[in-house]
């Protein structure tokens, strides 16, 4: 059957917030720090009730104020051997973050009944809908949520697929910045570029890796390469356009038979591309599991594992060599307790990684000749060994692969990897 989607935002008030969490011993903590106020830009603005919408608190406070929101809504879920979160034939299917939402429904008539059942559930709590942002919409038509765009798709045998992508506006954002960084980044050089732009492009590919997201990732791509061309061109307009892409566009990265990389041949760094992020499916999560329950906390830990980090695949081999641990201290080199959950935030993560995380080239003799292999290392671990003048111990993995005959190992100099 078709259904209807309809989305609704909605502002919480003190007052349901604490009848909502009844007894809950940091009830008189809570209740002050809804009236504490809030600085933005240096600049303090009273609160009288309620929390500022977009803080960080913000979406766990409407969660609890707004729960058995699904209950009024009519959803009705049954035990199958699949999933015991697996709705009841006919009755509506409500999605819910913070305060935005989306009920899919089978015909417009329930999606009418199901808002008018919403509204009186969220009027005794001094709520109501935000009449812009509230609209009945075939699910064919399409509909944003949450930073992505939904529409089923029927192809011309009448079959459907629904096709999840990254939204119009979250894309629009990015090219913006990404030419207001080029533009911003006149007169440097290109490894400016390089360090200013990549974890740029990896956060935002990283986040959008497990919806359909091919065809954005090269329209991207595409428009990365036009701001680096002009960029190119800018800095010396002097130059014919063959001498500009010789200098600065190549098959920088050897993995990849693509010879329009942009890059620094000083110092070899080269500019990501949208399109070399290898898209991995969401797996939905198994019922009503929540990672705040340390009895799932084994459960949670194996989905991260099978979801591989967004690296290169030489990185992605050395953490799979070395176990995921720094050859050094033992350490996880890669710990997060859960995936960034926005763009920024994967951004941040690899900002973070470049920083903490080097890569070792390693050259040991053996008979005669040189033979080299890397490691990964932490940034402190590899200053700490560099001033004592020693190599840290191999992996069992790593002496299983280590040639015969092997004499002196020595290490050179370690730069940073390119996560």
């Amino acid at each position: 059957m078709r259904r209807i989607a309809f989305g609704i935002a909605a502002a919480a008030i003190s007052i349901a917030l604490l009848a909502a969490i009844g007894a809950f011993p940091a009830r008189g903590m809570i209740r002050e720090w809804l009236k504490a106020g809030m600085i933005e830009s240096g600049r303090f603005t009273p609160t009288g009730e309620g929390t500022p919408q977009g803080g960080v608190i913000s979406p766990c406070l409407l969660n609890v104020a707004l729960h058995g929101m699904e209950h009024a809504a009519g959803v009705r879920y049954r035990n199958s051997a699949r999933s015991d979160a697996e709705t009841v034939r006919g009755c509506p299917v409500l999605v819910r973050y913070a305060d935005d939402y989306v009920a899919m429904c089978y015909s417009r008539e329930q999606a009418e009944q199901v808002r008018a059942r919403l509204a009186a559930w969220l009027e005794p709590r001094g709520l109501r809908f935000n009449a812009d942002k509230t609209r009945i919409v075939h699910v064919e038509d399409g509909f944003s949520f949450l930073r992505f765009d939904i529409r089923r798709q029927v192809d011309r045998h009448g079959s459907g697929k629904l096709l999840i992508k990254p939204g119009k506006e979250p894309v629009k954002r990015l090219r913006k910045r990404l030419s207001a960084d080029v533009r911003s980044l006149r007169g440097s050089n290109a490894a400016a570029v390089v360090f200013r732009l990549n974890p740029v492009i990896r956060g935002w590919s990283a986040y959008y890796r497990s919806v359909v997201s091919g065809r954005v990732f090269t329209g991207l791509d595409h428009h990365v390469w036009s701001l680096t061309y002009r960029w190119a061109r800018r800095a010396h307009p002097n130059k014919p356009r063959g001498w500009v892409t010789a200098r600065y566009f190549g098959t920088f990265n050897k993995s990849r038979q693509d010879r329009w990389v942009f890059g620094d041949r000083g110092s070899g760094a080269y500019l990501t591309k949208f399109s070399w992020t290898k898209i991995v499916r969401h797996v939905p999560v198994q019922g009503s599991a929540s990672p705040d329950d340390p009895a799932l906390a084994r459960y949670w830990a194996s989905r991260r594992k099978r979801k591989p980090p967004p690296v290169d695949e030489h990185t992605a081999r050395l953490l799979r060599a070395q176990n995921g641990a720094c050859p050094a201290c033992g350490e996880l080199l890669l710990h997060a307790e859960h995936e960034p959950r926005s763009p920024h935030e994967w951004e941040q993560w690899f900002r973070t990684v470049r920083r903490v995380l080097r890569k070792q080239h390693i050259v040991e003799q053996a008979d005669g000749q040189d033979r080299t292999f890397y490691r990964l290392l932490h940034a402190h671990c590899q200053r700490r060994l560099a001033a004592a003048g020693s190599t840290p111990a191999m992996t069992p993995m790593q002496k299983s692969r280590r040639p015969r005959g092997l004499l002196e190992p020595r290490c050179l100099e370690s730069g940073h990897a390119r996560f």
